[in-house]
């Protein structure tokens, strides 16, 4: 067996504003099970997960890292994105510039200030009612999450409700797009980029390996369920990991073992058809059928 990647690194996300608890860092090397990664300072900031990769990806080692969110906006042919009020932008990275300008120098990579911003508010239901003209916009992707997972992943746009993904999203591309100006020779943003024998940074989807390894969409909170879930992906059991910890751990343990596995299966990046095609726009999680 030869791996394409020398360790494998699973993140759970947080958009939130001032202090927020919602990251977790979790990686598997060799044949061992996945560790969770701590923070050096109490807790897992943004800034502080960019500054954690850049540092990794310099060191000379081959890394696959999965993050979740959204890498991108949805894309709609002869519009392009935000529903055609931005016809200038007309790549993915254009669309990461345009947002950080939006950001306003927000610290910790936070993008709140976009949501109101002029070019980006009339995409978003930000409260109240859904506002007239508002319009359910999804990437491809979540389509097919849904039909992989049979569940309902949201679109970017909406900010009400319990399933909020649109500001993690936001400050997640912030992040990324650090990411890769401190690191351009080592890293490549799947499926934007050529890989070329660099490091990866990938979308990822925990559902997705939840479902896979448990037959479920149960959160993994405990040891023993997370140790039937590794075994289903051909893992050993978890290093270091407590007997009962949060749904975040839960979920940054179970992709890095899920994205070892997809390595391993040797068709990770494997996109045929129009998924490809609207990948060049809109992204796509790693392990969803194209």
């Amino acid at each position: 067996m030869s791996d394409q990647f020398d360790a494998w690194l699973g993140i759970d996300w947080s958009g939130a504003r001032g202090r927020y608890s919602g990251i977790a860092l979790a990686e598997c090397t060799g044949d061992s099970g996945p560790r969770l990664i701590e923070p050096s300072a109490g807790r897992w900031t943004r800034s502080g997960v960019a500054e954690y990769l850049t540092r990794r990806l310099a060191g000379g080692e081959r890394l696959l890292i999965g993050l979740d969110f959204a890498f991108s906006f949805p894309w709609i042919a002869e519009e392009g994105y935000l529903a055609g009020r931005a016809p200038e932008i007309t790549d993915v990275f254009s669309l990461w510039e345009r947002i950080e300008q939006a950001s306003g120098d927000a610290p910790d990579h936070f993008a709140g200030p976009v949501v109101t911003h002029e070019a980006f508010a009339p995409s978003y239901w930000q409260r109240g009612t859904q506002p007239a003209g508002w319009r359910n916009d999804k990437r491809l992707t979540e389509t097919a999450c849904a039909e992989a997972t049979a569940t309902r992943p949201e679109t970017v746009f909406k900010l009400i409700g319990a399933k909020q993904v649109g500001k993690a999203a936001l400050a997640g591309i912030r992040t990324l797009r650090a990411i890769r100006l401190a690191a351009p020779a080592h890293v490549a943003v799947w499926p934007f980029e050529t890989l070329a024998g660099r490091s990866v940074l990938v979308e990822i989807y925990p559902t997705l390996f939840r479902r896979q390894a448990l037959g479920s969409l149960t959160k993994i909170k405990d040891r023993a369920t997370l140790d039937r879930a590794l075994a289903a992906l051909g893992s050993g059991a978890a290093r270091d990991v407590p007997a009962q910890f949060s749904d975040h751990d839960g979920d940054a343990l179970i992709s890095a073992a899920g994205l070892r596995s997809l390595d391993r299966m040797g068709n990770a990046f494997a996109l045929a058809g129009g998924a490809a095609a609207q990948a060049r726009y809109e992204g796509w999680i790693i392990g969803v059928p194209s």
